[in-house]
Parts: structure tokens; sequence; C-alpha cells
């Protein structure tokens, strides 16, 4: 009996580990292009960067970006007009939710 619950507890322990390293592995990182409803506002997220495309008008340089979370920030000035695309949160779905609305993965 008292095998039998050791190699329970082992088994356990086991699926425990492997379920955290699973979960570990996950990540909340965006990667693609991400469109609003128009699509004329899409976001790629590529390398570390992102880059912005609003109605034609296009950061090509990209740039960086932190996520923490479920929170992503970018690191556009504080003070200029593209402060407002500076915080999303990734929804359950993926989406991303920010001052632009919803944008969704291409």
């Amino acid at each position: 009996m008292v095998k039998n619950c050791g190699y329970r507890a082992l088994v356990a322990a086991a699926v425990l580990m492997v379920a955290l390293v699973a979960a570990g592995c996950h990540s909340n990182t965006p990667s693609g292009v991400y469109t609003d409803t128009t699509g004329r506002l899409t976001i790629e997220f590529k390398d570390g960067k992102a880059y912005l495309n609003l109605g034609g008008t296009a950061d090509t340089d990209g740039t960086p970006y932190d996520v923490n979370g479920d929170k992503i920030t970018i690191h556009y000035p504080s003070d200029g007009m593209l402060a407002q695309f500076q915080s999303l949160t990734i929804n359950s779905d993926g989406s991303l939710q920010g001052g632009m609305g919803t944008l969704t993965k291409k």
C-alpha cells in the first residue's frame, strides 16, 4: 500500500511539473499583423518592434515595446500624437484593446 501511494505521488508530481513547464512556455507576446475593423489601422509586431500603419502613414523603423502579463507598452513619446497607441491589453481571445478600439489578428 505504501508503494502504491508513493507511485501515485510521483506520477502526480511529474504531471504537475509538465503542466508548469507547458504554462511557462506559453507566451502572451504578440506577433504578426493586427488590424481594426476598417483595415486602415494596422500594427505589426516583429523582431521586438511594433510597426504602426495609420491610414497610409507608417512607422517604417518600428518602435520597441514591452509585454508585462496581458499589457503591451509601445514606447512612443508620451507627448506626441501616437500616445493613444502606447498601451494595449491582450484580450482572452488574442485580440488587442487600446485607445483606438479593438484590433484583431489578420
